[in-house]
């Protein structure tokens, strides 16, 4: 396949939340359009992150794009608003915000396929960006049109009700004891316990005469490639610590999309990628991404495809086995791709 020039282009539109700027990323290929790939990026990362896949998703025609969430990346007015997302707007506004990104991508590049992909915390927003955004009224036509041609799940998770309950009530006890912008280490806790535990200890060293052995970092469980864990900790706009409106946020947000009367808001025979590492605490080790998959096929649609990849963890763009990711996925655009 002959190499296509990709063309990066940075820009800012007004957040739905009426205050902030979203800093938004395009990776333009120098050919004809096959179609959008828009993304929806996980929790204290952000949207650069994903350069090499999306240039190599753009090298086959596709135009990718993705904005940084309201209190990620360049979207922040200050420092101090990373993990801060007002609960007054929350959850609805950050999916807006994916949809204002979306209509500005096909003014630009008109009537072509467009797909959605959302990763982590990214991927509780696009569930919910289906329910609220999969189909558009047309103006002078009677009904509706879907506003999607495919969905690609990656690193998703499930929560039970109690689970969420106790998040969204501890999270409201601090919040009114100590402010909206409260960094909490009791829900950063309650959020990631757990998640290094299935990664093997390598790092020995002692104390005294006593030796340990134990885990190289507190993030080893994003990923198997340590050059990649090591840059995500060396970035300051990665790894800060949520604030306890922005957990609200979250909580809000899984609760929101997991709700059986706004799954039934979903176009009906819409097609869904579902992908994770089967070493994803996240998604409980494979179990969650199971479950999901399972409601989309029993009530949202037929062609729904699950594919775990053996020993991957979180950040399965980003893994040692990434170049088996960026295939599949390419593969199930191109077949999911219809020409208007």
């Amino acid at each position: 396949m002959e190499k296509v020039k990709i063309k990066k282009k940075e820009t800012y539109i007004q957040s739905s939340n009426g205050c902030n700027m979203l800093h938004v990323v395009v990776w333009e290929p120098q050919c004809e359009i096959r179609g959008i790939l828009q993304i929806s990026h996980g929790m204290v990362e952000e949207i650069d992150r994903y350069d090499e896949f999306a240039r190599y998703v753009a090298g086959y025609g596709y135009v990718v794009a993705g904005n940084d969430h309201l209190g990620h990346g360049l979207s922040v007015r200050s420092p101090e608003e990373y993990g801060y997302i007002n609960a007054f707007a929350g959850s609805r506004a950050m999916v807006a915000d994916l949809h204002r990104v979306t209509i500005c991508l096909k003014k630009a590049y008109g009537r072509v396929p467009f797909f959605l992909l959302g990763h982590s915390m990214g991927s509780f927003l696009g569930r919910r960006y289906i329910e609220d955004y999969g189909y558009t009224k047309v103006k002078g036509r009677r009904g509706a049109e879907r506003n999607i041609d495919g969905f690609i799940c990656m690193g998703t998770g499930s929560r039970s009700r109690a689970e969420l309950a106790v998040g969204k009530l501890i999270a409201t006890i601090e919040s009114k004891r100590y402010g909206d912008k409260y960094r909490s280490p009791l829900l950063k806790k309650l959020a990631f316990l757990g998640y290094n535990f299935g990664v093997p200890k390598k790092i020995i060293y002692h104390e005294g005469d006593t030796w340990y052995m134990r885990r190289r970092t507190a993030n080893d469980w994003l990923n198997r490639d340590t050059r990649e864990v090591d840059k995500y900790n060396d970035n300051p706009r990665c790894g800060f610590d949520y604030t306890v409106k922005g957990y609200q946020v979250l909580f809000d947000t899984i609760e929101y999309c997991q709700a059986p009367e706004n799954i039934e808001r979903i176009p009906m025979e819409l097609p869904i990628l579902m992908v994770a590492g089967d070493r994803d605490p996240n998604g409980r080790m494979g179990r969650d991404i199971k479950k999901v998959y399972e409601e989309y096929l029993e009530y949202v649609s037929s062609d729904v495809e699950m594919i775990l990849y053996e020993g991957a963890r979180h950040e399965i763009l980003l893994e040692t086995s990434k170049k088996e990711t960026f295939d599949d996925i390419v593969c199930w655009l191109i077949s999911h791709t219809r020409y208007y």
